[in-house]
């Protein structure tokens, strides 16, 4: 990624609990029985998340985090509450195509689950929320890993994790209608209801949403729906729970940059021209299945299924192709743990299969397929853990094991004999935390994790192989799998009136996929391996309220970052010690909150990002330049439970980059949007 800085002032606002604290610490003062259900419904994401005193480099959104000023955003927005996080979206805007880098790593090498279950493709190894509009509206809470964290579920966790939480079915009953509106026709209609448990001990949760926006680029607009639905029976010494969530968006598209040049002369223009669309439906469904064995272990069984299908129109003149996937994922997954006095243990084994088929045609003409092809990948993958405490002290220990195949079927009319590509990986962990006193925490860690390249990185970026493009691309090894050895040292405080997380960390590479700041001829990231590069920094997550009504916020990342050899493909020039691309050394967010009464609630946030290079030769022409930007809010609260959020965002009205890449030895960026104004209004019943 650039170098980009970035300062964020955000005024949060955090009652008082009854010891007088404004931070409440990690226990759950609820009556035993109620405690036993939400801790048996917890297994599932207890088995990939970190608890705070273990010696992991994590932050934890809950939902009152998630819903501050949430307008429908995509996750890459929320997330960028956290330290070392970055993004941007194809349209300007925070709705649609919207990406994510991770201590400068792109999202293809960061996990994502729901309850425990993967959300990532295998084969690109992507998650894309914007196939789920509004899907954090159903989401109630967060865990980011920085790192390599904890072994999780799915693909690798290479720059870190992100763990989500849905709805409890031991929420409380409600009905809710939330609606937004704001600038580019930005609009959102969502409503939700929670039953609560009910006398006969089942519980169902459900949501619908209705998006648009016209997008701030010009022609990048978007419209989606989604439902979200969960339900289950909560028993004695059992719970069984169904999740299930559908989207479907339609997108006009905006995956080019534009020239600095031409900016100057229309920042929001946009390229592609109105006939180049997507389309796409996702859905998930997954049943888990929560027991005890015994007083001190747990069992947790799910099987889960996601299909996706659909395809996006490119024009290449004067023909208008449509590429277009269909994709079916199914996998299961048991854990197991157990906890009696000092000890806790955690293992689990997970195995998934999938199919992805590629096609292309000539539009209107889409039955007369130009190809056909598939790729088949599957996994099996085992991990234990075990924390151990002697006193003060906590002992982690994990150990993950997982083995991917890849075999690729060409077109019928392209008769290529390709080997089907295999890899195992060894992932140990191993660390130890003191507890000072069960609010403060110092940790330290070594792990390492492999990761296997994506399709995209293995076919050089072709859609299809043929006898022609085949002799570039060679065997699917043409591409190396990439390791990290991270080592992270940190403290984790909480004050009476102050929460205070504090690291640092050694990410030392191994044969990086890294991008090279070039596009394929449709649209993905062209990346290869790198013999060495290392991203050290520190990071630090700091909320305090030392003044009556004042809430002050900070999340900062301060890096240095480099690849040791990098040689161009175009010119075959080797660069030495350079920056990797889209990195920045300094991303600070910084936020102050005033609580006026109980009723009214206002923030002022700023975001500040360091520049950051276009490309891997550190050619000070191909930078993205440093950003500086202002939002600010005011929530009314009336009759209790209904809310009206009022949200400006780039109040200076700036013109910002945050991404681009590098095109015929011209910079090429992504516009962010100037000023915009929102409007949510919450009722809830």
């Amino acid at each position: 990624m650039n170098r980009i800085i970035l300062y964020t002032l955000l005024i949060s606002f955090l009652d008082l609990n009854a010891n007088g604290s404004v931070f409440p610490d990690d226990s759950l003062k609820v009556k035993k029985d109620s405690l036993k259900k939400i801790q048996l419904e917890e297994i599932s994401i207890n088995a990939v998340r970190a608890e705070r005193k273990l010696p992991v480099t994590e932050s934890t959104l809950t939902k009152e985090d998630l819903e501050q000023n949430y307008t429908g955003q995509e996750m890459p927005v929320i997330l960028a509450k956290t330290p070392a996080l970055s993004w941007y979206s194809d349209g300007g805007n925070y709705t649609g195509y919207s990406y994510l880098r991770l201590r400068g790593i792109d999202q293809t090498r960061i996990n994502f689950t729901l309850n425990g279950a993967p959300l990532n493709e295998p084969e690109d190894q992507g998650a894309y929320f914007s196939n789920y509009p509004d899907f954090l509206n159903s989401v109630r809470s967060i865990q980011v890993q920085r790192g390599v964290g904890v072994s999780t579920n799915g693909t690798a966790s290479f720059a870190g994790s992100v763990n989500m939480e849905s709805p409890s079915l031991n929420d409380s009953a409600y009905t809710e209608l939330s609606t937004s509106y704001g600038s580019y026709n930005t609009y959102r209609l969502s409503p939700e209801f929670n039953t609560g448990l009910l006398k006969n001990n089942w519980s169902f949760y459900g949501r619908y949403s209705n998006t648009g926006s016209d997008g701030f680029r010009e022609h990048s607009g978007t419209k989606g729906q989604s439902f979200f639905f969960s339900g289950g029976y909560v028993g004695k010494k059992s719970i069984l729970k169904f999740t299930t969530f559908t989207g479907f968006s339609k997108n006009q598209m905006a995956y080019l940059a534009i020239s600095d040049s031409s900016l100057k002369t229309n920042y929001r223009a946009n390229f592609l021209t109105k006939d180049e669309k997507d389309e796409f439906k996702q859905t998930m469904a997954m049943l888990q299945y929560i027991v005890p064995l015994g007083k001190y272990s747990f069992i947790n069984s799910t099987v889960y299924y996601t299909y996706l299908e659909g395809g996006y129109d490119i024009l290449f003149s004067p023909d208008l192709y449509n590429f277009s996937v269909r994709s079916d994922f199914f996998g299961g997954i048991i854990n197991y743990q157990y906890q009696r006095n000092n000890l806790k243990i955690n293992m689990g084994i997970h195995a998934n299969d999938y199919v992805r088929q590629h096609y292309a045609s000539i539009q209107p003409n889409e039955s007369v397929l130009l190809y056909k092809n598939s790729g088949h990948k599957n996994e099996f993958a085992s991990f234990l853990k075990v924390a151990y405490d002697i006193q003060k002290l906590t002992l982690f220990a994990d150990l993950q094991y997982r083995l991917a195949q890849f075999s690729y079927t060409a077109d019928t009319n392209t008769p290529l004999n390709i080997k089907t590509a295999n890899w195992q990986f060894i992932n140990p962990k191993g660390g130890i935390s003191y507890s000072i006193n069960n609010r403060h925490v110092a940790y330290a860690s070594v792990g390492k994790t492999s990761r296997e390249p994506t399709r995209n990185d293995m076919f050089a970026g072709y859609d299809n192989l043929d006898s022609l493009n085949y002799l570039e691309v060679g065997g699917l090894d043409r591409v190396k799998p990439e390791t990290v050895i991270d080592i992270e040292v940190g403290v984790k405080f909480l004050f009476k009136k102050a929460k205070l997380d504090l690291n640092v960390y050694n990410m030392d590479f191994k044969n990086e996929i890294a991008a090279i700041g070039q596009l394929s001829y449709i649209g993905l990231p062209l990346r290869k391996n790198v013999e060495a590069s290392y991203r050290r920094g520190v990071e630090l997550n700091f909320v305090t309220a030392p003044i009556y009504r004042f809430t002050f916020s900070t999340q900062a990342n301060l890096s240095s970052n480099q690849i040791k050899n990098y040689t161009t493909d175009y010119d075959s020039v080797t660069y030495k010690n350079v920056q990797p691309l889209l990195t920045p050394q300094i991303i600070f967010n910084q936020a102050v909150a005033y609580d006026f009464t109980k009723f009214i609630k206002a923030e002022v946030n700023a975001r500040y990002l360091s520049e950051a290079f276009l490309d891997n030769s550190n050619n000070a022409k191909y930078t993205v330049p440093s950003s500086l930007i202002f939002n600010t809010s005011v929530n009314f609260i009336f009759l209790k439970q209904h809310s009206l959020n009022f949200m400006i965002n780039n109040i200076a009205d700036q013109k910002y980059y945050t991404a681009g890449y590098v095109q015929a030895a011209q910079p090429y960026y992504f516009a962010m949007a100037t000023r915009n104004y929102f409007v949510t209004l919450k009722l809830k019943f």
